[in-house]
């Protein structure tokens, strides 16, 4: 059984691996296409080499790559409840409302948290996001295990409203009146994630990043709680005679996935930005779904396809920024990764007759 198993994690592995190397080397070509014979070597240097060619490139990959994380971990947790919402793309945006609101409006923030040691205030800013994610997700789950509502439908409406909801309340209450447009103070010096690399995006959110992924890897392989989410989503019927309340566990699999969000928005929010920026959606919600996806559905594999997607997003940039490429190049390279990696028929000839080989040699063994 134990093989078995191996061969099937190694068979998801290749075919995540092909089908970022087949959209690659797809995307490749196109570029050749566009720019021709003479700039097509400066063009597929800026597109493969490019994000490694500085550190600000660099730190550019790895500062996508961290929320990407988050929310590619809180999306498989969704998908193996059995659920499909997305509202982790509101959540990134209206999770810190709570934190800005307890650092620029109320006592402790004003007079308590300038004194506590830094990483105490960021422990606080990360659970309060975690919290508010939690809390968002909590709303179109409750819809579908109570209310019979789609979820899909209802965390895509949210998603418009959690986009509103920040800046009405930051107007109102306090908004930085110098700024031309609505946004906070800017953070205080203790209250944030340091940056890295002479001032780049990369900061210390990247430590929570790596810290919270194993904390996701340890529930959903490890815990009673994930081994439950995942028989529910896998095998609802089984689930249900196994004793599992197929009720409660999808829900609490969608909000938990709203908590990674929500964690991912405190990296975002806190480590690359000096004060409040997101005033429309960011689509890293959603790219965290294309990570899930990519994934395979298991955490495990998410920071690899975390870090290609943010590679792909930082090389467009680059390209973009030499040629006359446009970056809407890496939409086009994701629908065909999700093709092959979505694909079910994708080497499943060759998993199936690997599973036969080795089941037919360990009958031989045991007879």
């Amino acid at each position: 059984m134990k093989k078995i198993q191996r061969i099937d994690t190694l068979y998801e592995f290749l075919r995540v691996l092909l089908g970022m190397l087949i959209a690659f080397a797809l995307c490749l070509v196109i570029i050749v296409l566009l720019t021709g014979r003479e700039g097509a070597r400066d063009a597929i240097f800026n597109f493969m080499i490019g994000p490694f060619t500085s550190k600000r490139r660099f730190s550019q990959v790895l500062s996508r790559m961290c929320p990407y994380i988050m929310c590619g971990c809180g999306m498989c947790f969704v998908y193996a409840s059995g659920r499909f919402s997305v509202i982790s793309e509101g959540i990134l945006n209206i999770a810190p409302t709570l934190a800005f609101m307890l650092i620029f409006n109320s006592s402790f923030g004003a007079n308590v948290m300038p004194n506590l040691p830094k990483v105490v205030n960021q422990i606080i800013i990360v659970v309060l996001c975690a919290i508010s994610g939690g809390l968002i997700a909590l709303i179109p789950a409750y819809g579908r295990e109570r209310l019979g509502a789609d979820e899909t439908v209802t965390s895509t409406i949210l998603n418009s409203i959690c986009v509103y909801i920040p800046t009405m309340i930051i107007r109102d209450t306090i908004a930085d009146h110098g700024a031309s447009y609505i946004t906070t103070p800017q953070y205080p010096a203790n209250m944030r994630f340091t940056r890295y690399w002479h001032n780049t995006n990369l900061s210390e959110g990247v430590w929570y990043a790596i810290f919270f992924f194993f904390i996701a890897l340890m529930i959903f392989y490890r815990t009673r709680v994930g081994t439950e989410i995942r028989i529910t989503g896998s095998n609802p019927s089984f689930a249900k005679y196994a004793g599992i309340n197929i009720a409660i566990t999808p829900l609490l699999g969608q909000v938990i996935g709203g908590v990674f969000a929500g964690i991912g928005s405190a990296i975002e929010n806190f480590g690359a930005y000096d004060s409040f920026m997101m005033t429309q959606l960011t689509n890293i919600g959603y790219d965290g779904l294309i990570i899930a996806v990519m994934a395979r559905k298991q955490p495990i594999f998410v920071p690899f396809t975390a870090f290609f997607l943010a590679y792909l997003r930082t090389a467009a940039a680059v390209l973009n920024t030499n040629t006359n490429i446009p970056t809407e190049l890496v939409t086009m390279l994701q629908a065909v990764i999700v093709f092959f990696v979505a694909a079910e028929g994708f080497l499943s000839k060759q998993r199936q007759k690997s599973i036969i080989k080795v089941s037919e040699q360990q009958a031989k063994q045991e007879a």
